[in-house]
């Protein structure tokens, strides 16, 4: 296998192909054009150096490319099929899955501000961001953490993001933080009375 590249070198496109009962199961070149272009289109407006596009069918991988560069810096290099990404960010979909699931069930409400059910996230000029903004990156908060000052564990981390100030005015532009959806974990583990991983393997992964 080749060895993990930094994280700076890399952007992962991640595409979900929906395939539906009517699919062949003799694939051809033909099958994935339109998942090709996208990624090449991609490619070609600087939104990503390289992707590889991997799809399962039956159990069976039926189709598996590379395409671009893996990395551009200290030197450009080709994307290969095994070429290993850092993966970051898994449990954002989680997250908002699980906040989508307690508004269907009239437990949170998009337009409600957070504090309404984290009172110590109305601290800073936070208390009138929206749930909304959290889940769509509206929030002006930073993209992350303190990472200079020294702290570790789940509670230091809560506590450094109700202390965060927003950075621009909340809701007058997209800013992606990481802020937003450790924010939002405890907004599900606070309505629900269950931590998001455990809400998320009962609610939504059933497992």
């Amino acid at each position: 296998m080749i060895p993990p590249r930094p994280l700076a070198l890399f952007f992962v496109l991640i595409a979900v192909l929906c395939v539906s009962c009517a699919f062949a199961q003799e694939s051809s070149p033909e099958s994935f054009t339109a998942a090709d272009a996208a990624i090449q289109q991609a490619i070609a407006d600087h939104e990503i150096p390289g992707a590889v596009l991997m799809v399962g069918h039956a159990g069976q991988v039926v189709e598996r490319k590379a395409f671009g560069r893996r990395a551009l810096e200290p030197q450009s290099e080709p994307m290969t099929t095994d070429t290993i990404f850092d993966l970051a960010s898994l449990t954002k979909p989680f997250t908002a899955t699980c906040v989508m699931r307690l508004v269907g069930r009239g437990q949170v409400r998009l337009n409600d501000p957070v504090a309404r059910y984290l009172p110590e996230f109305a601290r800073r000029g936070k208390q009138e961001i929206t749930v909304r903004q959290l889940l769509t990156h509206f929030s002006g908060l930073p993209a992350d953490l303190d990472l200079k000052a020294t702290w570790s564990g789940y509670a230091q981390a809560l506590q450094l993001a109700y202390d965060a100030e927003p950075v621009i005015p909340p809701g007058s532009g997209f800013l992606y933080s990481d802020v937003n959806y450790i924010v939002l974990g405890e907004l599900v583990a606070r309505v629900s009375g269950m931590p998001v991983d455990k809400y998320a393997m009962e609610h939504i992964s059933g497992r």
